[in-house]
C-alpha cells in the first residue's frame, strides 16, 4: 500500500511541472482573404524551454504560398528559463479560389533528445484582381463592305482621311505615352529584369493620376517587354490571348503556372486601355505590386533552372 502511494505522490508532483513546461506553437496569419498575388505575413509563434534549440521551416513554397524575401526570427524571454520566438513570413500566392497551408513541423532538439511540433493545416480565401462586373474585350467586328465611292469625290475624301489620321496618331501618341515612362529599352546589353524593375519605379506617379490609361498603357509595355527579351516571346506584338495561349505551352511547368495570374493583370489592363475603364489609385498600386511580384517569381524560376542539379535548392 504505501509503494502505490509514493508512486501516486511522484506522479501527481511531476505530471503538471512536466505539462507546464512543454513547447507550444500557434500560427496566425494576418489576413484569412485576399486578392491573387497581394503579400500577407504568415506568422508562427514558439514558446519552449531556453534549453531547446530551434529548426523553423526555411522552404520558399509552403503549400500554396509563396515566400517572399527572408523570414524575420525574433527570440525574447518569456519566463523563467523560457524563450518566446516569433517567425514571420512575408507570403503571397497565385492559387485559384483557395490557397492551402498545409500543416507546417517545427523541430526543437538539444544535445540528448528532440521532438517536432505540428500546426493545423489552413486556407486562405483568394478572390480574383479582375472586377467582378467587367465583360472582357469584345471580338473585332466584321468587315463592313462600303460601295465604291465617285471618282470626283476621291481626292477630297483622301485629304479628309490624311488629316484625320494624322491627328488621331498626335492625339493617341501624346495620350498613351506616359511622359516620365519610355518604352521597353531595346538594348540587348541591358538585363531585362533590371530595366522592367526601373520602368515599375518610374510608373508609381502614374498610378495616382487620372486617366489611368496612360499607367496601364506603360505597365502592359513594361510587363510585355519583359516576356519578350527574357523568353524569347514576340509579347509586344501578340494579343492577349495570344500571348497567354503560348505561356500555357511553355516547355517550363513553373513558368506555365504563372500564366493564369498574367493574364488577370493584361486583362484588367486591357479594360482600361480600350474599354476606357477606370480604377482607383489604391487598386493601380496593387497592380504594381502584383506585376513586381510576378516578375521577380519569374526571374527567380528562371534562376533556378539555370542551376546545374547539384546546385539547386531543396
Amino acid at each position: 500500500m504505501r509503494w502505490y502511494f509514493w508512486i501516486g505522490f511522484w506522479v501527481g508532483y511531476w505530471l503538471p511541472s512536466a505539462a507546464a513546461q512543454a513547447p507550444q506553437l500557434t500560427i496566425r496569419l494576418s489576413a484569412d482573404t485576399v486578392l491573387i498575388g497581394e503579400r500577407f505575413t504568415l506568422t508562427l509563434v514558439v514558446e519552449r524551454d531556453a534549453g531547446w534549440q530551434l529548426e523553423a521551416p526555411t522552404d520558399s513554397l509552403l503549400g500554396d504560398l509563396y515566400v517572399v524575401g527572408t523570414p524575420l526570427h525574433r527570440s525574447y524571454p518569456a519566463g523563467p528559463g523560457r524563450l518566446r520566438d516569433s517567425l514571420v513570413y512575408t507570403v503571397t500566392t497565385f492559387a485559384l479560389d483557395t490557397a492551402r497551408v498545409p500543416a507546417l513541423s517545427l523541430r526543437l532538439r538539444t544535445e540528448t533528445e528532440h521532438q517536432t511540433l505540428h500546426t493545423p493545416p489552413l486556407r486562405v480565401v483568394v478572390r480574383s484582381i479582375v472586377p467582378p462586373d467587367a465583360s472582357g474585350i469584345r471580338a473585332l467586328a466584321p468587315i463592313v463592305d462600303f460601295p465604291a465611292p465617285q471618282w470626283p469625290w476621291l481626292l477630297g475624301l483622301a485629304v479628309v482621311a490624311l488629316l484625320l489620321g494624322l491627328a488621331v496618331y498626335f492625339w493617341r501618341r501624346r495620350g498613351q505615352q506616359p511622359p516620365s515612362v519610355p518604352l521597353a529599352a531595346r538594348n540587348a546589353a541591358s538585363d531585362p529584369y533590371e530595366v522592367a524593375l526601373k520602368h515599375l519605379e518610374a510608373l508609381k506617379p502614374l498610378a495616382d493620376q487620372i486617366p489611368v490609361k496612360p499607367f496601364y498603357v506603360g505597365l502592359t509595355e513594361t510587363l510585355r517587354g519583359y516576356l519578350e527579351d527574357r523568353l524569347g516571346l514576340a509579347a509586344r506584338k501578340m494579343t492577349t490571348r495570344e500571348l497567354i495561349a503560348h505561356l500555357q505551352r511553355y516547355p517550363l511547368p513553373t513558368i506555365a503556372a504563372l500564366a493564369e495570374p498574367l493574364r488577370q493583370v493584361l486583362e484588367a489592363a486591357d479594360l482600361a486601355k480600350f474599354a476606357c475603364r477606370e480604377y482607383p489609385p489604391a487598386y493601380n498600386h496593387h497592380m504594381l505590386a502584383v506585376t513586381h511580384t510576378l516578375l521577380e517569381r519569374l526571374e527567380r524560376t528562371l534562376a533556378a533552372d539555370r542551376l546545374p542539379p547539384s546546385t539547386e535548392p531543396s
